[in-house]
């Protein structure tokens, strides 16, 4: 897969500090603990939207981002949903028209297709009844763990992600890839058994985060630049008047 390919640059500098930007793994317990829904999902159904952004880490000058706009089937609820319920989850991927070669760092995207199997922690967006993963728009892929095999079927996603977190974390997120068999089917008593586990965290209220979805490089006094909603930068000029 293209994902794989351009994250293996990344292996080599998790879990703490890439050669670039910081890469924060988060232990599972807050992932839920900070989502307003959790759960395993099957894609149903993957488009463009006409949503479009750009992000400020230098390697990605020129890349234009567009989300894609996924349509997931809850399959075994563990926050916020019941079993059956259909969520609009978006995922970022890069607009090939403005880009077509390997990227140094890239986010950890996706590449969600129909029938994909994901373990979701998402949280609101500014549009209405559409989620993103807790960790987009840079790390997609630590808060959105595949738990289907590759359509290569030479490598399995599920295991790497894994490699590509130290070996403290693949041991604390052994529970999320063992909800799923090796035939895609979910294990219910592994299922019981992550939802007693993290009881308290499912038990929290969902946070109040959004994930905005369009950004804009905003650049300090220091000359330090950033990721900043869109509009922030004019919002901000407009108080100082």
């Amino acid at each position: 897969m293209k994902t794989r390919m351009v994250l293996l640059a990344l292996i080599a500098f998790v879990p703490l500090m890439a050669i670039g930007r910081f890469i924060q793994v988060n232990d599972l317990d807050k992932l839920i603990t900070d989502s307003k829904l959790v759960f395993v999902g099957r894609v149903k159904s993957v488009k463009p939207s006409d949503i479009k952004t750009s992000l400020s880490y230098p390697t990605y000058d020129g890349v234009t981002f567009r989300w894609l706009m996924t349509e997931v089937e809850v399959v075994e609820p563990v926050k916020g949903v019941k079993k059956g319920d259909v969520v609009h989850a978006v995922m970022l991927s890069i607009d090939k028209r403005s880009h077509s070669q390997p990227m140094y760092c890239p986010p950890g995207m996706l590449e969600p297709e129909k029938g994909d199997i994901f373990f979701l922690c998402l949280v609101a967006t500014p549009q209405t009844n559409v989620f993103a993963a807790l960790s987009a728009p840079y790390d997609e892929n630590l808060s959105v763990f595949a738990l289907h095999r590759s359509r290569s079927m030479q490598n399995d996603d599920r295991d790497f992600t894994k490699q590509w977190l130290s070996k403290d974390k693949q041991k604390h997120f052994a529970q999320v890839y063992s909800l799923v068999d090796e035939a895609g089917e979910i294990v219910p008593a592994n299922a019981d058994k992550l939802r007693k586990t993290y009881a308290a965290e499912i038990g929290t209220l969902p946070t109040t985060n959004v994930i905005y979805l369009q950004w804009e490089t905003y650049t300090n006094p220091s000359g330090w630049m950033s990721d900043v909603p869109k509009g922030f930068i004019a919002r901000t000029n407009a108080n100082h008047k």
